[in-house]
């Protein structure tokens, strides 16, 4: 067992700069949450490059990290100059905490990072099965995305230190296909249908989904954006781990993309295969660049030893890194 200093020298050795992480409780006035009753919630976490103060945390998350992390939260952002801006968006059925891995890592190389959570309560959600409506409704991904940006810059602590030259989007699975989303693709949703299967476990939750959006006033209002254009200008570049739904996006979109794209794949994902997905995008964006690396990359089906996933998390956090810090210099 380490030592409290022993541990300090440990979570100090692997990071150049302080960490800080706050939440924020973002709405999107201009959409409706799937309960009818109110604003799209957009809770949001922040990492950020830590100045003074903050209350310290300590990360122990064996699958996100090879060894403990500091945190301080709610301390001071250092003052000294902007900061490139990371919006980054989680996977279908996950949450932001599940992408604090890449948030730590690009706060603590000089990036403030947002995850946003684009699936509420399972209340808000009206969740009753394997599926949330945020996940069927995915074309509101891109525009949560926008919608957190505009807040950001305008959020009291934060406006002032980006760089609005310099900020991009990074997303997991369903959270990589947001990020291309918003460099200018359009979903085909009736060729995704044709064109790929839902998993076994979600296909009777998403039948259902399918059969709810007849009737429901919200969803058939959401349904009716399915195929817009979610381009954001202000986004310089995207990042993306084992991006999904590939098929569903128009090979015409893609080949219009001039955004520098970088996608990341492992070798082993059965969960969104490399062939219709990673690699589709790859041979239609033509600024895009693919990285395959071996194993599964996030979409972890087999066991895996903590310690190799979270090494693996650090590997595709340091590709990451080195192509924003190229992209956004």
């Amino acid at each position: 067992m380490l030592r409290a200093k022993q541990l300090r020298t440990v979570i100090d050795r692997d990071t150049s700069l302080t960490v800080g992480v706050t939440d924020r409780n973002f709405v999107d006035s201009s959409r409706s949450n799937w309960l009818g009753t109110g604003p799209r919630p957009l809770r949001s976490v922040i990492w950020y490059p830590a100045g003074d103060g903050g209350q310290k945390e300590i990360i122990n998350d064996t699958q996100q990290f090879p060894i403990p992390k500091r945190v301080f939260r709610e301390a001071g952002i250092i003052s000294r100059k902007k900061y490139p801006l990371i919006l980054i968006s989680h996977g279908a059925q996950g949450n932001a905490e599940q992408m604090q891995w890449l948030g730590y890592y690009l706060a603590s190389k000089g990036f403030i990072a947002v995850a946003v959570n684009h699936n509420g309560t399972d209340e808000e959600e009206r969740k009753t099965n394997g599926m949330t409506l945020s996940d069927f409704c995915m074309w509101e991904r891109p525009r949560d995305i926008s919608a957190v940006l505009d807040k950001m810059l305008k959020d009291p602590t934060f406006a002032s230190k980006i760089d609005t030259s310099r900020i991009a989007v990074a997303g997991f699975s369903l959270g990589g296909a947001t990020a291309i989303w918003m460099s200018g693709s359009i979903l085909n949703v009736e060729e995704l249908k044709k064109l790929s299967s839902p998993p076994p476990e979600l296909k009777k939750a998403i039948d259902a989904e399918i059969e709810l959006a007849k009737t429901d006033p919200v969803i058939i209002k959401s349904i009716k954006h399915s195929g817009d254009l979610f381009k954001d200008n202000r986004i310089k570049a995207v990042f993306a781990l084992a991006p999904a739904i590939g098929q569903g996006f128009t090979k015409q979109s893609l080949e219009r993309i001039t955004t520098p794209v970088q996608i990341v794949v492992g070798d082993a994902d059965v969960v969104t295969p490399m062939a219709v997905n990673a690699q589709y995008y790859a041979q239609y964006i033509p600024s895009a660049k693919i990285i395959i690396l071996h194993g599964e990359r996030g979409h972890y089906v087999r066991p895996t030893p903590d310690s190799v996933r979270a090494q693996q998390y650090k590997e595709v956090s340091e590709i990451a890194i080195g192509f924003f810090q190229k992209t956004l210099r």
